[in-house]
């Protein structure tokens, strides 16, 4: 909800090797910095825009081990070994960044969490939930009196989560990796890492007005992947992960607000927590999830999640809106360790699957470890696993899905012609300009004209209308309406298109 951060950035300077070079200045990468620059190690954090830009800026900060369905979403894929390795990295990744806020003084607030249901089918759904989670070890309690202003016809709780304030995590967390000898640099866009002996990370810099300011190659004994999907494609991480976008929004309400942090299993989901806006308490509403660059005007999704509101919330007024994205594997348990090919000294991180407040911060541990040589128990356990014949399965049903889009975005862009005038204002097109798709859009009194076809791997974006941002349908790259890459797997922005319009 807040805008990026403007924290001071170090210098990048050719020619110096570091231990570790961590990508992705979110909460996996900058929790990752930090515990390995006070394990003594030289640490560079790279972040291509600004701290707080991506989905760790963006999240509802929710710090909890009940998740949704998320463990009972995962039976059919993960043994309960790995579902128990689950529940105690989250465990851990939740004490690790409590501790750390807590002794930083940042605002922690105690919250039960609850996963509910208004139909039978979700009811069905909360009941999986919570088998699922007492056989993981949580101790969730049924109970349908909730401070929800509408019936249940279920509803679990797990009593003493945390809801905390993103910005203000990501800017301890800086403050806490410069105090321990790391290095932060921000405006600094990885365009490739070359995994040799050592590894050596190629950066984009960025002059002080914006523009480019030349190229430096970082060696470094580790580099740590921390950038939503792994930029790099060697393992082909984008092939077993599906990007998903959702939409929020912060209400001021008149009256009192649910105690707690309510997600539901019905869909499309609704996520409800308080929030503290200028010292204002307020709503903060979540939800209309689907695939990035799929799934029709994002405007809508936004104005659905308004209406629904207005409907239990009567006199609730919008302050703020804001969307995010995040990643889901096709084995529904996140990938965290060294990149095939790399001989250990690439590491990932991903498919957090919205709940990277405490596997996003178990996956730290878990690679800071291996790094120094300290591997947490519940490491291999989880992020050993081995494919089913189910994960196969839905990895060729997400494929397949991506070859549709694929086929259905070039075949509809090649049929209709460039525009003669400039679009609508907010509005974005994406049309024929000779043998290559054209998109054009006008955002703020500025109408640009870019390559539709994605950086990454030939995808033909589409327009964003609550973003106004242009969105690959395939792997979930987004660009800026000007075409700067904003976040996804690519990492080269949208070049321009010499179009003259009226």
């Amino acid at each position: 909800m807040d805008p990026p951060l403007h924290t001071e950035t170090d210098l990048l300077v050719s020619g110096v090797t570091y231990d570790v070079v961590v990508v992705g200045a979110g909460l996996t990468g900058m929790a990752t910095g930090l515990l390995l620059a006070r394990a003594g190690r030289e640490v560079l954090v790279l972040e291509s825009d600004e701290l707080g830009h991506g989905t760790s800026g963006h999240t509802t900060a929710k710090v909890s081990l009940l998740q949704g369905t998320m463990l009972s979403g995962m039976r059919s894929h993960a043994s309960e070994t790995e579902i128990n390795a689950y529940v105690t990295a989250n465990r851990a990744g939740q004490d690790w960044l409590l501790d750390f806020l807590r002794g930083a003084g940042a605002r922690v607030e105690v919250s039960d969490a609850w996963t509910y249901a208004v139909s039978a089918q979700g009811r069905a759904r909360v009941s999986r939930e919570h088998a699922a989670a007492q056989a993981a070890g949580l101790a969730v309690e049924e109970s349908s009196e909730t401070d929800l202003p509408f019936p249940v016809t279920s509803a679990i709780r797990l009593r003493d989560q945390a809801q905390i304030h993103a910005g203000e995590m990501l800017s301890l967390l800086a403050q806490a990796l410069r105090s321990a000898g790391g290095k932060l640099v921000t405006g600094a866009r990885v365009t490739g890492v070359n995994a040799g002996s050592p590894p050596v990370v190629t950066v984009r810099t960025r002059a002080p007005d914006g523009g480019a300011a030349g190229q430096v190659d970082v060696p470094a004994e580790y580099v740590v992947l921390a950038t939503g999907t792994p930029i790099l494609d060697r393992a082909l991480h984008f092939a077993r992960l599906e990007p998903q976008r959702s939409y929020a929004v912060a209400l001021r309400v008149p009256g009192a607000l649910p105690a707690g942090m309510y997600l539901s299993a019905d869909k499309p989901s609704r996520s409800l927590r308080s929030v503290t806006v200028d010292d204002e308490t307020r709503l903060l509403l979540g939800g209309e999830g689907h695939i990035v660059g799929r799934g029709g005007s994002a405007r809508a999704r936004v104005d659905e999640l308004v209406q629904w509101a207005d409907a239990y919330f009567p006199g609730a007024e919008v302050t703020h809106q804001w969307s995010a994205q995040d990643y889901r594997s096709t084995r529904r348990l996140p990938l965290a360790g060294p990149l095939p090919g790399s001989n250990g000294t690439v590491l990932v991180a991903t498919g957090f699957a919205k709940w990277g407040m405490t596997s996003g911060t178990a996956a730290a541990l878990a690679i800071a470890g291996r790094i120094a040589g300290e591997v947490p128990p519940w490491s291999d356990a989880l992020y050993g696993h081995t494919e089913r014949v189910s994960d196969v399965v839905d990895a060729a049903k997400l494929n397949t899905s991506v070859a549709v889009a694929l086929a259905r975005g070039w075949a509809e862009a090649m049929t209709r012609p460039a525009p003669s005038g400039a679009p609508p204002p907010g509005t974005g097109v994406v049309a024929r300009h000779g043998l290559r798709p054209v998109a054009v859009s006008t955002v703020d009194g500025t109408t640009c004209a870019v390559s539709a076809v994605c950086t990454h791997l030939g995808g033909v974006v589409s327009w964003n209308d609550a973003e106004r941002s242009w969105d690959c349908p395939l792997h979930g790259s987004r660009f800026a309406a000007n075409g700067r890459r904003l976040e996804g797997p690519a990492v080269n922005d949208l070049p321009s298109v010499d179009l003259r319009l009226e």
